[in-house]
């Protein structure tokens, strides 16, 4: 896997945004020729993620929302970034909190990190490239 990752969006947190990066990503499963199936669980799960970023991530203003991806052969990583409050409970979710499971499910492999003032929160997801997805 490179260092480097192969496609890099910085937005402002906003659900408009959200359609931006979904569509960023139609294109990239298209130019990587990926079956109907693969883009569409890519598309899904992307969304996903951005979507808690627009609900969750910041209280005040617009902060950062961050995508990277980076390709191999085998498999697409997406790092889905934010500099807001972290991943915690909400009793007073707008969401239904289905995102995470969601993701979970149509990915290969799901990983969270950091949620702290010092450090961003990022949802690592992974999905195979060739053949079908893990469950």
């Amino acid at each position: 896997m490179s260092q480097s990752p192969d496609l890099q969006l910085l937005v402002p947190a906003r659900a408009e945004n959200v359609a931006v990066v979904r569509h960023a990503f139609g294109g990239l499963a298209d130019a990587l020729d990926l079956p109907d199936q693969i883009a569409a669980d890519i598309k899904l799960a992307v969304t996903e993620a951005c979507t808690n970023v627009v609900l969750h991530a910041y209280t005040e203003d617009d902060g950062p929302l961050e995508v990277d991806a980076t390709i191999s052969d085998e498999e697409l990583v997406i790092v889905v970034r934010d500099r807001g409050a972290g991943i915690h409970p909400r009793p007073d979710s707008p969401g239904l909190g289905l995102g995470l499971p969601l993701i979970a499910t149509l990915s290969q492999s799901l990983e969270l990190e950091g949620g702290s003032a010092d450090h961003p929160t990022e949802v690592r997801m992974t999905f195979g490239l060739t053949g079908t997805q893990a469950a």
